[in-house]
């Protein structure tokens, strides 16, 4: 007998809120025997009025701006997407409910409330994940397999970058991702802790952090094409070095002004057998080079999944049924969660791998901010 639906209730429905509705959407048209399926059953927002075609073609769900209204609906599990100053209190409002909860990176604001956040729900008792989409792209999930497997030998090295030019304009408005109060942080914030993850994710632990950052645009309109200016506080750009447990070194360097460039991103991995090369333009193959063999070779290399990860072809819509790289790695990302929920089994992004992410987020802002050496992990 096919079980019911899990029933999700989504905090906040703006851009991101609405590519994880269509994600739920998607399940039975990506899948063709999907293992579980959801229902978009509740909306909390800010506002009412809106979206009207768009919840329809949800199922018409409930839409509320009362918290408490929203939890009284039976929900299988909670989705916030709403920005990050409001996630710790939501989430606290969530686990009172010992609902599952999946949320938008970061955590919280600060190093504080990720803490709390994560505590609470392991005190709670309940499943938890992180939207670090970037773990569900397929070339990523190749190098997780050759670094696992030590393919790449000792680690010396690594470079990341993740560029966009989404405020080159400094006539675009202020929001709340210009400001630290309701963001917590600029691009390495928004950008920069999906690349903390993947350090973590592919590399591991990291001991010490050096940072530095800066803000290019110091002040824009408080609305669009208002002569009235506010002060930006957080960072256009930021650049760090890492050491990690292993004794390897790299760097990540994000920018939110990156001119022409658009959305790019790159990781290189450099070891004593070799190096791969995962290029978020092409993000169906890694590049991996075998210095054994002296030669490159692309995509899966037939490298074992490493241990913890579920196979891609469990949660990988084929390339028939793809819905482009980013929605692909939002869905694999959330169809992964529900499984987990059906399993009752813990995600390896769950909210103790944020909380890491978010501590090596505050060791880099404390370095940049102190214009010192490096910071230490873990910090008190």
């Amino acid at each position: 007998m096919t079980e019911s639906p899990l029933r999700v209730g989504i905090i906040g429905f703006g851009y991101i809120g609405k590519i994880h509705a269509h994600c739920y959407q998607s399940i039975p048209h990506c899948f063709s025997e999907p293992k579980v399926q959801a229902q978009v059953a509740a909306v909390l927002r800010s506002g009412l009025g809106r979206d009207a075609e768009i919840l329809h073609s949800l199922g018409s769900p409930l839409e509320t701006t009362s918290m408490e209204e929203f939890l009284a609906q039976d929900l299988d599990m909670v989705d916030i997407c709403s920005p990050n100053g409001l996630h710790h209190d939501q989430i606290q409002a969530a686990l009172e409910k010992r609902h599952p909860i999946y949320c938008e990176k970061p955590l919280g604001l600060n190093l504080d409330q990720a803490r709390d956040s994560t505590q609470a729900a392991n005190k709670a008792g309940v499943l938890t994940h992180t939207a670090f989409t970037m773990r569900y792209i397929p070339a990523v999930q190749q190098a997780k397999a050759i670094l696992a497997a030590g393919a790449l030998g000792e680690i010396n090295n690594f470079r990341i970058h993740y560029f966009h030019n989404s405020y080159m304009d400094p006539a675009r408005p202020m929001s709340w991702r210009l400001q630290k109060a309701t963001s917590g942080g600029g691009s390495l914030t928004d950008l920069g802790i999906h690349m903390i993850d993947m350090v973590r994710y592919l590399l591991g632990d990291v001991d010490w952090v050096k940072c530095r950052t800066r803000t290019f645009i110091t002040q824009r309109p408080i609305a669009a094409g208002s002569a009235e200016m506010a002060p930006v506080d957080v960072d256009d750009w930021a650049l760090c070095m890492l050491g990690l447990k292993n004794g390897a070194e790299g760097v990540i360097e994000v920018t939110r002004m990156s001119g022409g460039m658009g959305d790019s991103c790159r990781i290189e991995i450099f070891g004593s057998q070799g190096s791969i090369e995962v290029d978020f333009s092409q993000t169906g193959s890694v590049r991996y080079y075998d210095q054994r063999r002296k030669q490159y070779q692309l995509g899966s290399q037939g490298f074992p999944t490493p241990a913890g990860e579920r196979p891609m072809s469990e949660w990988l819509p084929q390339p028939k049924l793809t819905l482009g790289w980013f929605k692909d790695a939002h869905l694999g990302s959330i169809y992964d969660f529900l499984l987990n929920i059906r399993e009752r089994k813990e995600s390896s992004a769950n909210f103790e791998a944020a909380l890491k992410a978010q501590e090596l987020l505050e060791a880099a802002y404390l370095s940049a901010s102190r214009n010192t050496g490096q910071i230490y992990l873990p910090l008190p």
